[in-house]
């Protein structure tokens, strides 16, 4: 009788929590405990949870906790680089904390370097984890969905896809145009991006992403709550209603003209 009933389906280990997600249990689980380290069997406190182990180690993958103690005595304490992200004022500084973050994980770190800014399809890249990388058909879809909102949390395509190929990077640190770069047409001073208006975020408050929208203009988007698919959705359709008042503003001023 064979005994493949008895082996477990196991895939490679990875966090089973997305880095925004854990942000926000670390957030939760410093407001608790304070500086203070929290015995391991005591940590769930913070989330009012019995059961919290896949939390933890999350924490552990992305490098905002470590253990202490002894065998039997076992204590959880934030780490420096996760005080940095809590206290961090500068939103370029944050993002740089989560972005070193996001590619603490082993498997989140080798299918990034695979897949870079523009994955394939998800049934191609699951078929990818499972046939090629010994995820299971199970442990597979859920990596894919820790992988991305981990990716989207930590702004690395966005970083991914300016630094090559933007205009605005075309000269090496020392201020010298690339070998392989012709030198630009009529040069002209780049004028810096505005920077950020220094918004507040309340407690229950996070920055979902930031980006450029033109030379000289950038944004950022401050959130609360739970952020899905629906709600982007409607946050696209009211920037379609603004765009369009927009649009009429400036007809109505063409004719006043």
């Amino acid at each position: 009788m064979s005994d493949a009933k008895g082996k477990r389906d196991r895939s490679p280990a990875f966090p089973q929590l997305s880095l925004g997600e854990v942000v926000e249990r670390l957030t939760t689980f410093e407001r608790y405990f304070g500086r203070h380290p929290a015995s391991v069997d005591k940590a769930g406190l913070a989330w009012g949870l019995k059961q919290f182990g896949d939390i933890l180690a999350a924490l552990r993958y992305f490098g905002f906790v470590e253990y202490g103690g002894g065998a039997n005595a076992r204590e959880v304490t934030i780490t420096e680089d996760g005080r940095n992200l809590l206290r961090a004022q500068l939103p370029a500084t944050r993002q740089e904390i989560l972005r070193k973050a996001a590619l603490r994980p082993k498997e989140i770190a080798k299918f990034w370097s695979k897949w870079g800014a523009d994955r394939r399809p998800d049934p191609v890249c699951l078929d990818e984890l499972v046939l090629r990388n010994g995820f299971s058909q199970r442990g597979a879809p859920l990596f894919l969905r820790s992988y991305d909102a981990t990716i989207a949390f930590a702004q690395l395509a966005e970083t991914a896809r300016l630094a090559p190929d933007s205009a605005e990077v075309d000269e090496d640190e020392d201020g010298a145009a690339g070998d392989d770069e012709p030198p630009a047409r009529n040069p002209s001073p780049r004028r810096p991006l505005p920077p950020a208006r220094g918004v507040a975020t309340m407690e229950d408050e996070r920055e979902l992403t930031t980006g450029l929208l033109s030379k000289d203009a950038s944004f950022r988007l401050i959130v609360s709550g739970h952020v899905g698919v629906k709600e982007i959705d409607i946050l696209i359709k009211k920037l379609q209603i603004d765009k369009a008042i927009l649009a009429d503003e400036g007809s109505e001023e063409a004719t006043d003209e």
